[in-house]
């Protein structure tokens, strides 16, 4: 009974720390969003937050690294705002319309905002899906695969640390190059060296790749095959069911790269996209005409429509700015993946797997070797 009533009270007396701990993350003057530096020259990413400070109300002092930061937003807004007191002016000075001519206008602004937010939702569900995929079948197949091949090469074939260190760097080129493919575009060949800046690639190797500069990001995956095969040969991997294996974590991480290649180079149809942000500015130009319309009829509805035309817009307008950096997360802005963030996450997971294979614990180096 007195072990029971101990375990109680260290369990309310944990609660009481969890609650508190809430409160704080939830309330104190620290910034929710956590970044990320990037290689010199590039910018900082937002590569975690606080959900709980983002669920209070502190979350209207988090405004850097949000789509309320975006100055397109902003921009975009203060036109609606000013289409509807424009409207509103002309409306009272011409003395047109009538009363319910103005409720007809609010009744067609209301089944025009329920259409545009049924196909923002779905154009949002696609995206997000498209960013998740890039994320775990991309991404996720070439970290993957670099752990793959450290863990069993380290363990089954060879313990040679040129050779285990070629198979992470070559995978961290590969993803570096799909980020570098996004920002530079045709002016990669000239930025190929900061791979060699950057410790990922020799200066040799980036020589080679700029010489036939063709697929990089998947071709350079033929580098970790022709390190298996040369294992095959000199005797190293001996048997057939270990070289296939191995073969297939090559291919996995060839896979992930030609899917980021494939995805990013057939982007969400653009008469999709075009009709989705024409029917959210026709909707907002029709809302802000409506409002100034229905306001000089009803004076007494100014606050519903001045807050209605303020947020309606405002949130339309974020969720297509949300989508178009979902759309492409490798080029260098705040909330897209980063590069140097994952590569260098490549390089510690594949060696912390020969590492664990060097500090075995001491019943095993007394039971097995």
């Amino acid at each position: 009974s007195t072990m029971q009533n101990s375990d109680s009270e260290s369990s309310v007396s944990m609660l009481d720390v969890v609650e508190q701990q809430d409160l704080e993350s939830a309330y104190t003057a620290k910034h929710a969003l956590m970044w990320y530096d990037n290689h010199p020259g590039h910018g900082a990413q937002v590569v975690d937050y606080d959900a709980t400070r983002l669920s209070s109300s502190m979350l209207f002092v988090n405004w850097k690294g949000t789509v309320l930061s975006n100055p397109v937003l902003m921009i975009e807004q203060i036109v609606v705002v000013l289409l509807y007191l424009a409207s509103w002016w002309l409306i009272e000075r011409v003395n047109i319309g009538s009363r319910s001519v103005s409720d007809a206008a609010d009744e067609f602004t209301g089944k025009m905002s329920t259409l545009a937010a049924f196909l923002l939702g779905f154009y949002t569900s696609v995206t997000m899906s498209r960013w998740w995929r890039l994320r775990t079948n991309g991404i996720g197949n070439i970290w993957s695969a670099s752990s793959q091949l450290c863990m069993f090469l380290s363990e089954f074939v060879t313990r040679d640390e040129q050779v285990l260190q070629a198979v992470r760097r070559y995978a961290r080129a590969s993803l570096s190059l799909q980020f570098m493919r996004r920002r530079y575009g045709p002016e990669l060949p000239n930025h190929l060296h900061e791979l060699a800046d950057f410790g990922i690639l020799t200066r040799d190797e980036v020589k080679k790749l700029a010489a036939y500069n063709n697929n990089l990001s998947e071709s350079v995956w033929t580098w970790v095959a022709h390190i298996v095969s040369s294992l095959r040969k000199t005797g190293d991997i001996q048997d057939t069911m270990m070289l296939t294996y191995l073969m297939e974590k090559v291919n996995l991480g060839r896979s992930g790269a030609a899917l980021i290649g494939a995805q990013m180079g057939t982007p969400i149809p653009v008469p999709y996209v075009h009709l989705l942000g024409f029917l959210v500015k026709v909707h907002n130009i029709v809302l802000a005409f409506g409002s100034g319309y229905v306001l000089a009829h009803h004076h007494d509805r100014w606050l519903f429509l001045t807050l209605r035309l303020v947020f309606v817009p405002l949130l339309y307008n974020a969720i297509l700015l949300i989508n178009a950096g979902l759309a492409d997360p490798f080029r260098d802005q705040a909330n897209d993946f980063s590069m140097r963030k994952y590569e260098s996450g490549i390089e510690s997971d594949g060696a912390s797997y020969v590492q664990a294979g060097e500090h075995l614990p001491e019943w095993m180096h007394k039971r097995f070797h």
